[in-house]
């Protein structure tokens, strides 16, 4: 499968599954500092505009790691991506509904932190998410079908698992020993799929 996707492939930070990760992480992170009235404040239908953003990319970061879930050749990281995204899809909804219930109300408090403490949920389990991703990409991925979106996260998945591979190849070959001949380990940790996500 290595050979279906070029060594050259798109920076990691640009991969769509980290790029939606961010994404609500950020306006997450800008609910929360309206809720604390640190920084630039936000007003309620900005809040509400945030909530909802964050309930909309939560349905498309399903739709991504569906795709890995799907292609995984390991049965049970598969059905535990399956049980998370079940999770996030349920958690989007509750607050895409919260978000119009609150769009109605007068403004208060308590509803603001209703709202933020949902999406704050909701990134909890995005973050759970990227965690299963990495281990079933590390676990290896069946060929992807043609579709494009398929393609991206396929290739993504596999550039991350080679670096992985690279890295701990690095580690067995490190010939350095201390003074007790002990051999030392590097100090660089390797990319991580939750690493590459650094808001969460």
């Amino acid at each position: 499968m290595d050979q279906l996707f070029p060594e050259d492939g798109r920076a990691d930070g640009e991969n769509p599954v980290t790029r939606t990760a961010r994404e609500m992480a950020k306006e997450a992170f800008l609910m929360a500092q309206r809720l604390r009235k640190s920084g630039c404040g936000l007003t309620k239908d900005e809040l509400i505009t945030s909530a909802r953003k964050i309930a909309t990319s939560g349905q498309n970061f399903t739709r991504l790691i569906c795709i890995i879930a799907k292609n995984c050749v390991d049965q049970r990281c598969s059905q535990e991506l399956l049980r998370i995204v079940e999770q996030i899809q349920t958690m989007s909804n509750q607050l895409c509904i919260i978000s119009r219930v609150k769009a109605s109300l007068a403004r208060s408090k308590s509803s603001e932190e209703l709202l933020v403490g949902n999406a704050q949920q909701l990134l909890q389990a995005v973050s759970k998410a990227v965690r299963a991703a990495e281990a079933a990409s590390l676990r290896g991925l069946r060929p992807p079908s043609p579709d494009p979106e398929e393609l991206e996260v396929a290739a993504f998945c596999m550039q991350w698992r080679r670096k992985l591979l690279r890295h701990r190849l690095q580690e067995t070959s490190n010939m350095d020993c201390d003074e007790l001949s002990l051999r030392k380990t590097s100090t660089k940790t390797p990319s991580t799929f939750v690493a590459l996500v650094q808001d969460l």
